[in-house]
């Protein structure tokens, strides 16, 4: 807007205040506005503010580590290494400590055992020797409610008086007697006791009289902790030294005293060394931020800002638009282009800084309720409330930044127009300019095709033979890959107008409504491209954690060794392997599988199987030579899919010797009526009588022969032991066995499955080996039950036989993670489209009402809100998600050389395909539904 004036008429200060009025009364006058943009300001805002609080609480101060880790004792002396005179370690961060070593990383001096007592190395003069009270740690088996279960144990009085802080009453007293004990709340609610009950433990065998519930501070309430006296008894379930700490409730320790001790291979944890370390101190402070967390903050603070900048800005350009007649009139008694611009822009410096003031106030609030709310009840999940002023500060300046960013392009909007014209309520139709459509066009393209060709050129890379990971080309492929979405991303903002436009004229063919709804986007870039841009910078996000967590769950899940099904309880025989042991008999071993299997069928389970393992002949001496009779023969099974090393361009190679020994740990014997239980599924009649009469069972293709025949080959053990030095090996005697082949993917630590009567006809010999029972069940089993099987398997272990429980249930299920994801993304996308939605019916009343006054009906007012709900979310969900598959794409080609590499393939296409279209879809629907407002008939706008 132009008018007459000189604008050095008046001081450049005063003018500066001037406009600052005008823009507080503007803002307080175009209240609906301004509380959108003050909205999306403070929530972001809020939301970091929350995570500085809340990552600060989680960082101790050096007084709150101190109490944490001595409570009121002096110091605690700890052994970490044997004696070496190069020993040093930092004041303020003991553990980390160092020793010299040579250049292929060996200590320079000798190695020498670590001493036994690290007190006796200090004295008090005359006195004699230091007070100390010293805390070790071991493991124990105690009873619980449903059997028994192994539980940590620390050892020594941690009750005492001088280390409260260290350790914390919650209920009761302190142990006094050499038979009471204090345990943790997790241990407490493990073993289904309370206070005052009796604590049996069955290694070591002891009873206690529960008298009080402590616990650690690094410590969780459900971790499961015993708390026993430091009895000789006790003592001796200390099996390692350097987890003992010996605590000096008075002693106080100097440097000189602290080098003594280092050299001895002790470390010195003491008060007021640590609180003034001086030059000895670690590099970096203790008590800031880390890096990393303040790195995070600010990437998701820039996508809060950069989303803020687009909204907030359409929210200005509609508000703007709804302030010309008032600039207009300011530009008529003398406002120059330049107040207007100051005018605009000063609403959102005002507007960014009390977001910004509130958005932290509410943060400081949130950050504390989410300490309180994930507070587990050891000390580093909540030290303290600790609010970090200059990063708060910070915070505000940021949103003031950020809001008067956003009200730029309004700003400069509003001093193009003309004072006369804007008097009159007149509008001038939007030209799309000729050179972003192509920067936009140039970009989007460029995008591409840097995606494509560093696609393909690391494909190519991949193809040849053992390529470096570090290699310069693969770097920058990489680099292409992450840079070109980007850049496609940006192409589609800068032509975003051009898209509109000729989305409109294609949506003009379709229907009344499509045309006026693609017409009016067209007419009002300023709101719809930046809305759109917001979403699909959402999108994009969403697009590439989603196929992150896909292709990486389906890596996981593929390189995931199972013991048996999901769902199913194993209990474990394996023969003991200790010098000087005798073995059982194989009467023995078959009597206590039987009552493996009656401990199993304790737990209810539908149905139980076993699998019986070759009884390896190969005995090794400590040196790893083999002393079994070389003549002695083994059966083991041979992998189909070999290749030479020589044929391999990447990735792992085997050779057809190697192949013959390769699946030595993969055969079983199950009976034919219980191979349905280890399968996990059932067989038909025909699969269960042909692997009865003698077939097999592979659960991993790679053991079947084109025919569907698993080869069996008796080899010596001498053979079988060189099978990897050599590149000839003929086996004794090969038998084929029949196969039925139920390959599903997943790697089965027993995936060569035969009949007994293969078995006999193999000379495969069992009986004295290995077994696992498996128990298969309906529902999971319940914690009480898989106890009862870990005490009960207890009982039947031996040092002739190692008996052990596992519960199979699989790897990480990623699929929450993806519900979160789309949920998170549906959430902000949804956000964005009520911005960009809200604000075009409020710009389009003067038209609704003109489209009312002419028989506009109120579908078609109706129909006029979806379409541009499937403007807005679908050109930018589209365009998000598109450009989001691309870098994961990337990966899976980086990551082919790889031996279990993410595969495009895994990409969660029905979740991308609901992000990209149906989510759209859905918002139309929903826009469509809301009624558009009651038209004001008596409003009418020129149109230049």
């Amino acid at each position: 807007m132009n008018a007459p004036g000189d604008e050095g008429s008046r001081s450049p200060v005063a003018r500066l205040i001037a406009s600052l009025r005008l823009a507080g009364r503007q803002t307080l006058h175009g209240w609906s506005s301004s509380l959108l943009v003050l909205t999306l300001i403070v929530l972001p805002m809020a939301v970091v503010t929350a995570a500085l609080v809340y990552v600060d609480g989680r960082q101790p101060t050096t007084a709150e580590r101190i109490e944490a880790q001595l409570g009121r004792a002096q110091a605690w002396l700890a052994i970490v290494n044997g004696p070496d005179p190069s020993l040093q370690q930092y004041l303020d961060q003991p553990e980390w400590w160092q020793i010299d070593r040579s250049d292929d990383g060996q200590p320079v001096h000798e190695p020498r055992p670590p001493v036994d007592d690290p007190v006796r190395l200090l004295t008090d003069g005359d006195s004699g020797p230091a007070e100390v009270i010293e805390i070790g740690e071991g493991d124990v088996t105690a009873e619980t409610a449903g059997g028994i279960a192994p539980v940590a144990a620390v050892i020594g009085d941690a009750g005492a008086e001088a280390l409260r802080g260290r350790f914390d009453l919650h209920e009761g007293r302190a142990a006094t007697a050499p038979t009471e004990v204090v345990v943790s709340p997790g241990a407490l609610e493990r073993l289904g006791a309370s206070v005052g009950d009796t604590l049996t433990l069955r290694e070591p065998a002891a009873r206690y009289t529960i008298v009080g519930v402590l616990s650690r501070a690094e410590d969780p309430d459900a971790r499961e902790v015993v708390f026993l006296p430091g009895t000789a008894e006790n003592r001796a379930l200390q099996s390692d030294a350097m987890l003992t700490r010996w605590y000096l409730p008075a002693r106080i320790m100097t440097s000189a005293d602290v080098e003594t001790l280092n050299r001895a291979g002790v470390i010195v944890f003491d008060r007021s060394l640590v609180a003034d370390p001086g030059a000895r101190a670690a590099p970096g402070g203790a008590e800031a931020l880390p890096w990393s967390i303040l790195a995070v903050l600010s990437a998701v603070a820039a996508f809060a800002g950069y989303l803020i900048v687009l909204l907030a800005g359409a929210a200005f350009s509609v508000s703007a638009r709804r302030q010309e007649h008032a600039l207009a009139v300011a530009a008529s008694v003398g406002a120059t282009r330049g107040d207007v611009f100051r005018i605009v822009l000063l609403q959102g410096t005002v507007l960014g800084l009390a977001g910004g003031t509130i958005g932290a106030g509410a943060g400081i609030g949130l950050g504390v309720l989410a300490l309180h709310l994930f507070d587990d009840g050891a000390a580093a999940s909540f030290w303290g409330v600790h609010v970090p002023w200059p990063l708060l500060a910070a915070v505000v300046a940021f949103a003031t930044i950020v809001g008067t960013i956003a009200a730029v392009v309004p700003a400069r909007a509003a001093t193009r127009g003309e004072v006369i014209a804007a008097l009159r309520g007149s509008r001038k139709p939007v030209r799309v300019r000729a050179d972003r459509p192509l920067w936009g066009t140039l970009l989007l393209v460029t995008g591409v095709a840097i995606t494509a060709i560093a696609g393909l050129w690391l494909a190519a890379i991949n193809a040849e033979k053992y390529v470096d990971q570090n290699d310069a080309r693969r770097i920058l492929c990489i680099w292409g890959i992450i840079l070109g979405p980007l850049f496609l991303q940006v192409g589609v903002m800068l032509a975003g107008h051009w898209i509109i436009a000729q989305l409109a004229r294609v949506l003009s063919r379709i229907g009344l409504a499509p045309r006026l709804a693609g017409r009016d986007a067209a007419a009002h870039p300023g709101r719809i491209v930046p809305a759109f841009a917001a979403i699909a910078a959402c999108a994009f996000l969403a697009s590439v954690s989603l196929g992150s967590l896909a292709v990486v769950g389906a890596q996981q899940e593929r390189g995931w060794w199972y013991g048996a099904p999901v769902g199913t309880l194993s209990v474990y025989g394996w023969i003991g392997a200790e010098p000087g042991v005798e073995p059982l008999s194989a009467a023995d071993i078959r009597a206590t599988e039987a009552r493996a299997r009656e401990v199993a069928s304790a737990t209810d389970p539908t149905s139980i199987g076993t699998l019986w393992l070759p009884l390896d002949p190969r005995v090794y001496d400590a040196s790893g030579k083999l002393v079994t009779n070389s003549d002695a023969t083994t059966v083991l099974p041979q992998v189909q899919r070999y290749v030479s090393c020589d044929d391999v361009v990447q990735g792992e190679c085997l050779t057809k010797a190697q192949s013959f020994v390769q699946g030595g740990w993969a055969l079983a014997v199950v009976a034919a009526d219980e191979i349905d239980t280890v399968v996990g599924r059932p067989l038909t009649s025909a699969q269960r009588e042909a692997y009865r009469a003698g077939g097999a069972v592979l659960l991993d293709r790679s053991y079947a022969t084109s025919d569907d025949v698993l080869v069996l080959n008796k080899l010596t053990v001498a053979d079988a032991d060189g099978a990897w030095e050599r590149d000839d090996l003929r086996p004794a005697a090969t038998t084929r066995v029949p196969a039925i082949v139920l390959d599903d993917g997943r790697h089965r630590e027993r995936s060569v499955l035969i009949s007994p009567a293969a078995a006999e006809r193999a000379g495969v010999v069992v009986d004295g080996g290995p077994w696992q029972v498996v128990a298969a069940y309906a529902e999971p089993p319940a914690n009480t039950a898989r106890d009862a099987v870990w005490r009960d398997a207890a009982a039947l272990d031996s040092r002739a036989l190692n008996v052990s429980a596992r519960y199979e249930d699989g790897p990480p299920d990623a699929a929450l993670w993806l519900v979160l994801v789309v949920g998170v993304t549906a959430v902000l996308v949804v956000a964005a489209s009520a911005v960009a939605l809200g604000l075009a019916r409020v710009e389009r009343r003067p038209d609704d009402a003109t489209l009312a006054a002419v028989g506009g009906s109120s579908v078609l007012r109706r129909g006029i809100a979806g379409w541009q709900a499937v403007i807005v979310a679908g050109i930018g969900m589209v365009t998000g998600v598109s450009a989001g598959v691309l870098p994961v794409w990337g990966v899976s080609m980086a990551s082919a050389t790889m031996s279990n590499p993410p595969l495009f393939s895994d990409m969660p296409w029905g979740w991308l395909v609901f992000l990209g279209v149906g989510l759209p879809v859905v918002i139309a629907a929903v826009s469509w539904l809301v009624p558009p407002r009651r038209p004001d008939l008596t409003r009418r706008t020129a149109i230049a």
